[in-house]
Parts: C-alpha cells; structure tokens; sequence
C-alpha cells in the first residue's frame, strides 16, 4: 500500500479523533463559553489540516499525473480554501 495514502488516512483519522475528544470536552465543561472556544480551537486547525493532507496527495501524484491535471488539482485546492473564507 503507498506510504502517501496510509499517511493522508493517519492523519484524517487523528483529526477525527481531536474532533471527537473536543466534542466531549465541551459536554464535560457543561458551558456553552468554554464550548464556543474548544469549537473555535478545532475549527481553526482544520483548514491547515486540508491543506497537509492534500499537499501530501499532490505530491504523490506528482509524478503520475501530468503538469495540466496538476495544475487544476491545485488550483481547485486553492479555490477551496478561498471559497471557504
């Protein structure tokens, strides 16, 4: 199996695992305050999470695909992350 993919689901997965601890950790503080920020700590770490996991797909691509599909991988990447603003 590509070391690439075992490492993009590795990832994938610890974060649903901080998502999943963050979720208790707000039912266990009981306050919607410190909710709204255990919330905003996860939410801010996601994107950059994204965009490790798909640089990591890009660069095991990158000698598989060529430069034109590349290109628009990234570019859709980018639009993601604009979009999402």
């Amino acid at each position: 199996m590509n070391i690439n993919l075992i490492t993009m689901a590795a990832i994938r997965m610890l974060y649903g695992v901080v998502s999943l601890s963050g979720g208790l950790l707000m039912l266990y503080y009981k306050d919607l305050q410190s909710a709204v920020k255990i919330n905003g700590i996860i939410g801010s770490v996601g994107p950059f999470v994204f965009l490790f996991v798909s640089a990591i797909g890009v660069a095991g691509l990158a000698g598989q695909i060529d430069l034109r599909k590349l290109g628009l991988l990234l570019m859709g990447i980018t639009l993601i992350m604009l979009a999402t603003r």
